[in-house]
């Protein structure tokens, strides 16, 4: 995609606002560092499971851990999006 094409679907900001806001991630590290690592862990337990019941609950906790991966990073992305509103003067 081009900038002209994001720029059309409204991903980016108006060219007014860039550099106007604060770059600092709203993702929470530690949590989503402890969620990642436990995804693979569950991997890792599924591989070993060899077909049987622990390569189902590997694959269970895996499919857990994906959902609160992408729960955490959407939280996340609204924070963003409310930060850069509260950010933009008014006018």
């Amino acid at each position: 995609m081009t900038m002209e094409d994001l720029q059309n679907a409204g991903v980016l900001l108006p060219e007014e606002e860039w550099g106007k806001h604060r770059l600092k991630t709203t993702v929470p590290q530690i949590p989503l560092a402890v969620l990642l690592a436990a995804a693979v862990a569950s991997l890792v337990v599924a591989y070993f499971g060899d077909g049987n019941i622990l390569t189902w609950i590997g694959m269970g906790a895996f499919l857990v851990l994906l959902f609160a991966v992408t729960w955490l990073v959407d939280r996340s992305v609204r924070r963003q999006r409310r930060r850069v509103r509260e950010e933009r003067p008014e006018g």
